[in-house]
């Protein structure tokens, strides 16, 4: 059984569905919906519960959706049914140390997408592997897109900070890796990457944008704080909104990066 097995069914109610979960997933969105086009192939990594997945099959793309565990891709297969677009959305189980397992359409894709840190469940060797079989899945133009967790995130270094927890405010300082826990029974080790550590792995592929995902919008943890204090939520969309540059992206909670072949 895969780590996230144990989260799938609670995954949507701690991220996908939070606040601060939706505007930062809303970022991703942002970028991408000028991006793809209407009969693209896409190859979903780490696609958790199949929202992005369904989010692109409505703009008329056709997504591979893979993770690891196979509760998410179950997961994610219901939720394409129960959004009418099944048709255009085809699950896999898969390793992201495999990737040349991926069942394609036979051909490269026009995206590869790795949302929301699962990346960071890769070592430095393991994210080589990915860089070494990256070339082979895109199309000549194709584009890779990785959203992936700093090495430092302001909110959470001042958060634990002042709450006296020094330990958790500068647990991504160091790289990894870090046991990151899942639930009560269940943890994960975890590296954190700067972008530029993380475009260094891609070099074989042009760099098009890195921007912050998550520099006004606080970490999903932070949700229940936030949802305490209502008026805040439209002040750091805003700000989420405004600090589009590179220089936000070192201190966001993760980064966009975007590749293009």
């Amino acid at each position: 059984m895969a780590p996230f097995d144990h989260i799938a069914h609670e995954y949507d109610r701690q991220f996908t569905s939070t606040a601060t979960g939706r505007l930062q997933r809303a970022v991703v969105h942002s970028y991408l919906e000028a991006k793809i086009r209407p009969g693209y192939s896409v190859l979903e990594l780490n696609c958790g519960t199949g929202e992005d997945a369904v989010w692109l099959a409505k703009r008329g793309c056709r997504v591979l959706a893979t993770d690891v565990s196979a509760e998410m891709v179950a997961l994610t297969a219901v939720k394409a049914r129960q959004a009418g677009c099944s048709s255009q959305v085809q699950t896999q189980v898969l390793d992201l140390r495999q990737l040349h397992r991926a069942d394609g359409p036979g051909e490269p894709f026009d995206l590869v997408l790795s949302n929301f840190g699962g990346l960071n469940c890769l070592s430095p060797e393991e994210i080589q592997a990915v860089s070494a079989a990256m070339p082979a899945l895109l199309r000549p133009g194709g584009m890779f897109v990785a959203v992936v967790m700093g090495r430092f995130c302001w909110w959470e270094t001042l958060y634990f900070a002042l709450k006296g927890q020094w330990r958790a405010a500068t647990r991504r300082w160091g790289g990894g890796p870090v046991l990151a826990a899942l639930n009560a029974g269940t943890g994960i080790p975890v590296w954190y990457y700067t972008p530029a550590a993380f475009r260094a792995f891609f070099s074989g592929l042009s760099v098009r944008t890195v921007q912050p995902v998550g520099f006004g919008v606080p970490p999903s943890y932070l949700d229940a704080w936030l949802s305490r204090r209502p008026r805040w939520l439209p002040v750091l969309d805003f700000i989420e909104k405004k600090c589009r540059g590179r220089l936000w992206a070192a201190a966001a909670d993760h980064f966009l990066i975007a590749f293009q072949k």
